[in-house]
């Protein structure tokens, strides 16, 4: 008899626990998601997803690196739900978007200069708009014809896609004619100049530990030094990179956490702490914490 009540009193916790409450299997806290980024995103986003992941050790998120356009056209596509790029949607993108009836969530996270780089040797300081739209179509073609010494110059810039090309884009208007070696990556572009006394490098990715120095452009008698202050203020470094996150679904999934983490006061701060420009939180009030 009692090892009968002992039996029914076991199957009846048994019953009470599994219809209690269950911890879902994802929430904004918990699962795993992957984000695509930019190759200029990608340092951004993988500094953001260790700090969330920190923070709530269940949560895994995984950042891809992958091409501005492609990244684009697998969202369009709905391949992928989420993306990060180095700059905002063109409007020829954002219309492909609403032909397709897809609604578009974006939210911008952060801001960086793009830095042009020459080597530690040249003479040169700086540049002027007139002196850069010439390097850029080609029609400067040596260092001596912007002060420098006797030397070829070869710019180097990322795809036409990426943010810091569309900056340059965003700043001149259309060029007539574009002459620059084009690299896929900021690590193909270091690999392909190295050997180049004379490069020009359209970069956008922290600099530290590279043979490289950053050129001031010249706007209106000023010498405007590029860092994370003179890209926001007047007069205003012009080249710059908008990172932008954007999706097509508003969910409450993991990924949603960690955008969540991105925007909110903790991630702007990590985001300033690595040297970006926050973008959600005024930098005033961020320093003042």
């Amino acid at each position: 008899m009692k090892r009968c009540l002992s039996i029914v009193l076991l199957v009846a916790l048994v019953l009470v626990v599994g219809c209690g409450p269950r911890t879902p299997a994802t929430s904004m806290t918990v699962g795993e998601a992957t984000i695509a980024a930019s190759d200029a995103a990608f340092y951004l986003a993988w500094k953001l997803a260790g700090a969330f992941q920190d923070n709530n050790p269940r949560a895994v998120i995984k950042i891809r690196n992958v091409d501005n356009r492609s990244m684009v056209d697998s969202l369009l596509s709905e391949r992928v739900e989420e993306i990060l790029l180095d700059r905002t949607l063109a409007p020829l993108e954002t219309l492909a978007f609403r032909n397709a009836k897809l609604k578009l969530h974006t939210y911008p996270i952060a801001y960086f200069p793009v830095y042009l780089l020459v080597s530690q040797d040249n003479s040169v300081s700086s540049v002027d708009s007139v002196e850069l739209r010439g390097i850029l179509t080609g029609a400067i073609r040596n260092w001596r014809e912007v002060g420098g010494e006797e030397l070829p110059l070869t710019p180097y810039l990322p795809l036409p896609a990426e943010g810091a090309f569309q900056s340059l884009l965003r700043y001149f208007g259309n060029l007539d004619s574009v002459s620059v070696r084009v690299c896929s990556t900021a690590a193909g572009m270091l690999e392909a100049a190295k050997d180049n006394p004379g490069a020009l490098l359209v970069y956008s990715l922290p600099i530290e530990n590279l043979r490289y120095r950053r050129l001031k452009f010249e706007r209106g008698g000023y010498e405007i030094p590029a860092n994370v202050e003179t890209i926001m203020e007047e007069p205003a470094y012009p080249f710059r990179l908008d990172f932008t996150y954007v999706t097509t679904h508003a969910k409450d999934d993991v990924a949603a956490g960690y955008l969540t983490f991105c925007t909110c006061n903790t991630g702007q701060r990590e985001a300033m702490r690595i040297g970006y420009r926050p973008a959600a939180v005024p930098v005033r009030i961020v320093r003042l914490r």
